[in-house]
């Protein structure tokens, strides 16, 4: 799987707007596409329905797994690696 719940993501379906950022909330039934989430995003979203095939607009949608790319932040270290220490 691509996500965990409290994960931040980048919704790359085509069914919704380009550059959509959302909050993993918590699993999902699954759907054809496999493991899915519960997410939030912070902007209305506009989506299409799959079951009538109508466009809604909302900030809370269930999204299939593969359709989301985890944001990574850079990783907290507390010590500075050997290629990173000024010479002595």
């Amino acid at each position: 799987m691509n996500c965990k719940p409290g994960d931040l993501a980048y919704l790359s379906s085509d069914c919704v707007d380009e550059g959509v950022i959302v909050e993993v909330l918590s699993a999902a039934t699954p759907t054809e596409d496999g493991p899915a989430w519960h997410c939030r995003s912070r902007t209305p979203i506009n989506c299409m329905l799959q079951v009538s095939r109508r466009e809604v607009t909302t900030t809370e949608i269930c999204v299939a797994d593969c359709y989301l790319r985890p944001i990574s932040g850079v990783p907290l270290v507390s010590e500075v690696s050997e290629d990173l220490k000024e010479p002595a």
